[in-house]
């Protein structure tokens, strides 16, 4: 399951309709839910803000669909870094990922083009957890 992912690919939509893909980082929550970490400002959060539906499947780190791989329909909501959510993902992706997550935040404190950090929580739909 996704758990196990390194990389998982995130689809979000526009007010169009189009799908909008970004591979991103993400963590098993101890509710069963997942969760990752980025700007607020990113697009991935505006169109979830506006569409909470949200589609998820392995990829590689360029974003490519692992072939054969499952894909998951969830919902999304967006927690602020004030949030005792935020809190929850961040130390799970922490502890998934380590140095790496530890790298990303600090050169993320320098530049701030995507806003403040936030966590996006995302439940899955209950019969692809069965």
């Amino acid at each position: 399951m996704l758990d196990n992912e390194r990389y998982v690919s995130l689809s979000t939509w526009t007010k169009d309709g189009n799908r909008k893909r970004t591979p991103v980082w993400i963590a098993l929550l101890s509710d069963g839910q997942f969760g990752f970490t980025t700007g607020e400002k990113t697009w991935k959060v505006r169109r979830i803000q506006k569409n909470p539906i949200v589609e998820m499947q392995s990829c590689n780190f360029k974003g490519e669909l692992i072939e054969g791989s499952e894909q998951f329909t969830g919902l999304a909501r967006v927690a602020g870094i004030n949030d005792k959510e935020y809190t929850s993902v961040k130390k799970a992706i922490r502890k998934k990922y380590g140095i790496q997550d530890q790298l990303v935040s600090f050169f993320g404190r320098f530049s701030k083009k995507y806003g403040e950090s936030c966590a996006v929580v995302i439940s899955l739909e209950k019969e692809k957890l069965a």
